[in-house]
């Protein structure tokens, strides 16, 4: 596993996928946390279809240039359902609930 953590660009990458991933399931402007990030990041890089998937879409994007154009939206794929399952397995229940939203412990 080494060699793939020496990969700065897919790590690149894989991060990239995280936050966006994180924005379409929260739509929020932001990230997730850093514990977040790292577990999606990991999780992503110890597969390798999640690895190929994420650099694949990691091209078609420019992650280290800023713009003004919309996000590109991530495929919609097995890879990206085993992300997005993964990733809001371990996301931190919101702190306030949304009006008619049930609080967490009382579900």
């Amino acid at each position: 596993m080494s060699a793939i953590t020496e990969d700065t660009l897919l790590i690149r990458q894989a991060l990239a996928y995280a936050i966006e991933l994180y924005r379409e399931l929260t739509e929020e402007n932001g990230a997730p946390s850093l514990g977040t990030q790292n577990q999606v990041v990991d999780f992503i890089l110890a597969d390798p279809e999640l690895r190929t998937a994420a650099a694949h879409w990691g091209r078609l994007i420019e992650s280290d240039e800023a713009t003004t154009a919309p996000p590109r939206r991530l495929p919609y794929d097995t890879a990206y359902r085993r992300i997005r399952d993964y990733l809001q397995s371990i996301m931190d229940q919101p702190v306030f609930t949304r009006p008619g939203q049930e609080p967490p412990d009382r579900r």
